[in-house]
């Protein structure tokens, strides 16, 4: 008789995923699988987390001296300048997320081992893009903001794409700010979805033009007007109020299941009841709906949507708040950054993969049954110095009709 595997709890690998050799590769292939996911990251100051010591960071600003405008004396040396020294201090803080599987699943899957690089490439991938959203969250709520197009004091006027002329204008404030340039050119950190606003431009430079000269970063799509840009689909994008309520709501539901003769989508996240009542316009790839939330969990939660397009959707998308920040839109933050602006927490000294082998649990497991994987690391970003750093909001093409 064939195995039921959707009977099946959780989901796979083996005991022997926990031997040393296999920790070490796995721990290994954790790390290169969330390298290419990290784009806000790799600008910032790196600062190592010292084992056994405070747990405080530390970065050291220097203010820029004054101008040595008077001329010398013969023979008389002047006072000199005294170097005044800012700390910017911070926590970091500890994050992670596991997958458990059954000893049944270890039993029938067929030669279960390559599953096990899956499962950690899974694990992977969401711890970076759980350190990529926390990295964003921090440099998107910085205090040097630009709105695009003319005359735009605040976020809910927008009304703008992205263009090249709003590039421009954050590239001349970093210039009066006196910013360094990164490798010789400033950079910008772009959302997906609004890249393609700019790659129109007949200036545009792809990447190839240039490779040989410059060693691309990840996520790197093109340069134009000296700033090098990289895209990134976790860049911060402010979409209206947090489903379920601004206290303890979501920025995003995962969805996990669609029922297209229901209407239904089902999502990872808990919703509690109290949260249902918080939940109404929701916007899924790109389509807005009016969504009935029922609470739920581990999968239960549901959302029955009003509107057309629920055929289109499946169980890689996200959901997110459907009433705007701007005229109902969503309001993309667009970084463009100089040298020194910010600074970061490193990832291979704290990235960490966790391996608890069937039985591993004792008494608390007396058969045997369940096992884990899991990700654990130490994350912090801080802002060093706002004025090297501009964000640009926008409005983007995607939710104009204008692609």
């Amino acid at each position: 008789m064939p195995v039921n595997y959707d009977k099946l709890n959780m989901n796979m690998t083996t005991s022997e995923g926990v031997a040393p050799l296999m920790q070490a590769v796995l721990n290994r292939h954790l790390i290169e699988t969330t390298k290419p996911v990290l784009v806000h990251t790799q600008f910032g100051q790196k600062v190592g987390i010292p084992k056994g010591k405070t747990k405080t960071i530390t970065w050291d600003k220097m203010s820029p001296l004054p101008k040595a405008t008077k001329p010398l004396e013969e023979g008389i040396t002047p006072k000199g300048s005294a170097v005044h020294i800012t700390r910017i201090t911070g926590e970091p803080k500890q994050y992670g997320n596991y997958i458990t599987y059954t000893d049944q699943l270890d039993f029938f899957a067929h030669d279960p081992s390559p599953k096990i690089l899956n499962y950690n490439e899974l694990l992977g991938d969401n711890a970076a893009e759980t350190l990529e959203s926390l990295a964003a969250d921090v440099l998107s709520a910085s205090t040097n903001v630009q709105y695009a197009g003319e005359g735009i004091t605040s976020r809910a006027a927008l009304t703008d794409n992205l263009t090249v002329e709003d590039v421009r204008k954050a590239v001349r404030t970093l210039k009066g700010n006196k910013a360094k340039k990164i490798n010789g050119d400033y950079i910008c950190i772009i959302h997906t979805d609004i890249a393609h606003d700019l790659m129109s431009d007949p200036d545009w430079k792809q990447p190839h033009t240039y490779s040989d000269t410059k060693e691309l970063y990840a996520g790197e799509i093109g340069k134009l007007y000296g700033v090098r840009f990289v895209e990134s689909p976790d860049a911060k994008v402010f979409y209206g109020t947090k489903l379920g309520g601004e206290e303890k709501g979501y920025d995003e539901l995962s969805v996990v299941k669609v029922d297209t003769d229901g209407k239904k989508v089902y999502v990872a996240e808990e919703i509690t009841s109290d949260m249902t009542s918080s939940i109404s316009d929701v916007l899924i790839n790109g389509i807005k709906f009016t969504a009935k939330a029922t609470a739920g969990v581990n999968g239960k939660a549901y959302l029955t949507l009003t509107g057309d397009g629920v055929e289109t959707l499946n169980v890689d998308m996200k959901v997110y708040p459907g009433d705007g920040a701007a005229s109902g839109k969503p309001v993309y933050s667009t970084l463009v950054l100089g040298a020194n602006a910010y600074g970061t927490t490193g990832l291979k000294e704290t990235l960490e993969n966790i391996s608890k082998p069937l039985g591993s649990a004792g008494t608390a497991d007396p058969l045997n049954q369940r096992g884990t994987m899991a990700w654990k690391a130490y994350h912090l970003t801080k802002v060093l110095v706002p004025e090297f750093m501009v964000r640009i909001e926008s409005v983007s093409s995607r939710y104009t009709g204008t692609e």
